[in-house]
């Protein structure tokens, strides 16, 4: 293959996988983002293929490369945080490393274009060049980072998403790194190489960024298909007791536990929603305790797990799954524990209330 080949299919693929985002009905943002980082790579691709005759003229193509790393560290978290995956810092973040970008392929164009010999344009080369890899090498690390963070509370079919999110962009970082080192006095066939890397990155990304979507698809029409439960209300003496604040963040706590359903995750923490809504743990428990009226958090979280189960035990269309697979999908780690809490809020074991609650629905 010759290597304007792989820049031609990679420019191809990058456009195509553009294009789909465009088709998608509900956007989400991680299919804007995605659709941003197939752009800028395209721009790769034709930045590339336009050296040899735009000459100086590249690197004004090369400034719109300027979103790869950064998106992607955007889109990391996108895919993976469900709640607040970014605010304004770092948005700022991936403006400042774009920005760097945009001004060294800048810096790039006016040297070849223009003769300028200022004693202190190397050493501002060097700099720009030095922050820009710095920054840029920070920001993989943190998007390697996202798919690793809560690896642990996640279900089956999240951690095999970030398993393969973890695989690509590992072996993309490897393969970038070897291939810069073996073929570094080949340039051509090195940037061949890193169009064929970038081209696996993207279908990889597009495969992960699809199933996500179908999953939390699928996760929200479960929901849909469960009986509804009894969700905590706010004090309505809280209300005149504590700031605004306070009840903000005690509505943020319970949109994060029952509207995107964080109760279902397995070994469930205070440290885990702190964490998510990045605020200090003690107001977490502060609005739990004040607002939610929660005396132990455990018991909190297995108060709605058990409503939780309740309806699952009583939807025929789960009459066939066994009380360990139930108490499971509802975020107990055995069924010794969700028998014991079932029976402490219902007084009955799951299977006497399954069977007690069908009985009942038959003879209506």
């Amino acid at each position: 293959m010759q290597p304007d080949h792989a820049h031609y299919i990679l420019l191809a693929v990058s456009l195509t996988l553009l294009l789909a985002q465009l088709t998608v009905r509900e956007k989400h943002s991680a299919h804007i983002l995605f659709a941003i980082f197939c752009g800028s790579v395209s721009m790769v691709a034709l930045k590339q293929l336009s050296s040899g005759t735009l000459g100086p003229y590249q690197y004004l193509i090369g400034m719109a490369t300027c979103a790869t790393c950064n998106c992607i560290w955007l889109f990391s978290r996108a895919l993976f945080r469900e709640k607040n995956p970014f605010g304004l810092r770092h948005i700022a973040v991936a403006l400042t490393i774009a920005a760097l970008v945009m001004i060294q392929q800048g810096y790039l164009f006016a040297t070849h274009h223009w003769t300028l010999s200022p004693s202190w344009l190397p050493v501002f080369s060097h700099l720009l060049r030095e922050a820009t890899v710095l920054l840029s090498s920070c920001i993989l690390v943190l998007s390697f980072w996202e798919s690793l963070r809560g690896f642990q509370h996640a279900q089956t079919t999240d951690r095999q998403q970030r398993i393969l999110f973890m695989v690509a962009f590992g072996c993309a970082v490897l393969a970038s790194k070897s291939a810069k080192g073996i073929f570094a006095s080949q340039p051509e066939v090195l940037a061949s190489i890193m169009s064929g890397i970038t081209l696996c990155v993207l279908v990889s990304l597009q495969f992960l960024l699809y199933w996500r979507s179908n999953t939390v698809s699928d996760t929200h029409k479960s929901a849909k298909g469960t009986p509804p439960f009894s969700q905590p209300e706010l004090s309505d003496s809280s209300q005149n007791t504590f700031i605004d604040g306070d009840i903000k963040l005690a509505k943020q706590v319970q949109a994060l536990l029952i509207e995107q359903r964080y109760f279902l995750q397995p070994n469930l923490k205070v440290a885990d929603l702190a964490r998510e809504l990045e605020i200090p743990e003690y107001k977490v428990s502060k609005a739990l305790r004040t607002q939610l009226q929660a005396k132990n958090f455990n018991q909190f979280i297995n108060t709605l797990r058990v409503e939780y189960a309740k309806g699952m035990l009583t939807d025929p269309e789960k009459q066939h799954w066994p009380v360990l697979v139930i108490g499971l999908e509802c975020g107990f780690a055995s069924v010794g524990p969700f028998t014991r809490a079932f029976k402490l809020y219902t007084g009955k074991t799951p299977n006497q209330y399954r069977r007690l609650t069908l009985s009942n629905q038959r003879c209506t």
